[in-house]
């Protein structure tokens, strides 16, 4: 057997042991994913647009403790739609439609939903430290101790917003993983679409 039949050999074995792709089923993902994005996109404006003018009523009516604390609010709430959205630059649509294209359009997504759930989750983190701060006075002991009403909210707001930050952090992780194996698998088609193309260089 000659050094070019060797060759020859090893990659009819590369191209027998290469995962197999469904154009037709990744085109669908991939128009699935796009519209997901849209929809998800819309929530996050309109939930932004809700919490401005939420801030800018805060800033305008509050005291000034309170006016400080909508502008600073303000600030943070368009910085973080501006990230969410600098996130996902180049996920909408592949440079073509062949395998390649559209396997390196998952793979940028499975990118950005990793940057996602990353200011997902710190953004939370912050929230919770800045509500904190805010709320300090108002978590001291003696002023709660002697004040049912106060410690009644108190213990209303832990119970509701505890379980919403522990399942939100929970699900970022969850999510960052799962973006990861995606990542990986995504990788793996793509070098054996790249061996498949040398493959066929060689011809």
């Amino acid at each position: 057997m000659t050094a070019q039949d060797d060759v020859w050999s090893e990659w009819g074995e590369l191209w027998r042991e290469q995962p197999t792709v469904d154009v037709a089923h990744l085109q669908r993902q991939a128009l699935h994913k796009r519209r997901r994005m849209q929809g998800t996109v819309a929530l996050e404006l309109t939930a932004s647009l809700i919490a401005v003018a939420q801030c800018v009523r805060l800033a305008l009516r509050g005291t000034a403790h309170w006016a400080g604390f909508g502008i600073a609010a303000l600030v943070f709430v368009v910085l973080l739609q501006c990230l969410y959205l600098h996130a996902r630059r180049g996920t909408w649509r592949a440079s073509g439609c062949d395998v390649a294209s559209l396997l390196r359009l998952t793979r940028r997504r499975a990118q950005a939903g990793i940057r996602l759930a990353h200011i997902y989750l710190w953004s939370t983190l912050a929230l919770v430290a800045v509500a904190l701060c805010v709320a300090a006075p108002e978590l001291a002991p003696a002023r709660w101790a002697s004040d049912a009403q106060l410690r009644h909210l108190l213990v209303l707001q832990l119970s509701i917003n505890g379980p919403i930050v522990a399942a939100t952090v929970v699900a970022c992780l969850w999510y960052q993983r799962r973006q990861r194996a995606r990542l990986a698998r995504v990788d793996a088609l793509l070098m054996a679409d790249d061996d498949s193309g040398r493959a066929h260089r060689l011809d």
